[in-house]
């Protein structure tokens, strides 16, 4: 058997942390982050608890790792968009299409996720990040409800992102009873210039 070339190792590596992530996030919307161990997050990624602590120093290391990662595709998102193109209606678009596919492929990680922010205590130690993160989405937005004319796009900002979360919160609690693919067609329609 030949040895397994880096690319391969990381390949491995990756994989890993994948598994321990998806097992954590599992545990943590089954039974609560504080009544899940590290043992059990262990057992279910199939690594021994040793293994787990070489990519994960704890159990709140992982859980930052987990949001961060969330937070971090989030900007991607509207980042890339951004660097696509300059008309404010279309960066507005592609945010709003990319956000219901991203919940729409991967619901089950989504209500997992959301799970974990009604958990008392979870996002202790990341205001911090999270704050920075948000202040950053929310420049976004205003900057594009600004092109668009808004009056007053702070606020209208505000709005949008509420409006976003009870719409993905109905779809990640209705699934398939919830109206998604109408609600994306009313909100671009709402926002589209006259």
């Amino acid at each position: 058997m030949a040895p397994k070339s880096k690319e391969q190792f990381e390949e491995i590596r990756n994989q890993t942390k994948e598994n321990i992530k998806n097992a954590a996030l599992e545990l943590f919307g089954k039974l609560g982050y504080h009544s899940t161990s590290i043992s059990q997050i262990a057992k279910a990624a199939g690594v021994s608890k040793g293994l787990m602590y070489s990519y994960f120093e704890s159990k709140q290391d992982l859980l930052y790792y987990i949001i961060m990662e969330a937070m971090d595709l989030g900007m991607k998102l509207m980042d890339e968009v951004i660097e696509k193109t300059s008309d404010p209606y279309e960066q507005f678009a592609q945010i709003v299409e990319g956000s219901f596919q991203w919940v729409m492929e991967n619901l089950h990680y989504w209500k997992l996720l959301t799970s974990l922010a009604f958990q008392p205590g979870i996002l202790e130690g990341m205001e911090g990040e999270m704050k920075t993160g948000q202040e950053r989405a929310m420049a976004i937005s205003i900057e594009i409800f600004s092109k668009l004319g808004y009056e007053h796009p702070e606020e209208e900002a505000w709005f949008f992102g509420a409006l976003m979360d009870g719409v993905m919160l109905h779809y990640l609690q209705l699934e398939d009873q919830y109206p998604v693919e109408k609600m994306k067609a009313y909100i671009l329609a709402r926002y589209k210039p006259q």
